[in-house]
């Protein structure tokens, strides 16, 4: 099953996520570490996970380990997600940052979709 990760549209889309929450993190450093100390270390950790793990997935030619790799995207997902919703109920982001929990569930939709892909037909990425 081995590929280019860069090739997947959900790889694509993790790393886009990455990008824009790392940016969101930077503006909201102060907010972050006066009201929730750490949550940005293990915000920023949890992103960077989803599209490493989708990304290491696409290297193995076992489709369960693949899957695995999915589980473990999708949990960094959930994780990302609450974490993102925390920071909106305690006023450390902004309304205009909400479009980033819309795209951590549309990114785990598509986790979803990989890993019933590769476990349904595991000789095609």
């Amino acid at each position: 099953m081995t590929h280019n990760p860069l090739s997947l549209k959900v790889v694509q889309r993790a790393f886009a996520l990455s990008v824009d929450v790392h940016r969101m993190a930077d503006q909201a450093q102060d907010a972050m570490a006066r009201l929730s100390p750490g949550m940005r270390n293990q915000l920023l950790r949890a992103v960077n996970s989803i599209a490493l793990n989708l990304a290491e997935g696409t290297g193995h030619p076992s489709p369960a380990k693949v899957a695995a790799l999915c589980n473990t995207a999708i949990g960094s997902c959930n994780e990302v997600e609450l974490q993102l919703r925390l920071a909106r109920a305690l006023d450390i982001i902004a309304a205009h940052d909400e479009p980033l929990i819309d795209e951590v569930i549309e990114v785990r939709r598509m986790t979803f979709g990989f890993r019933k892909h590769v476990l349904a037909k595991p000789d095609h990425p």
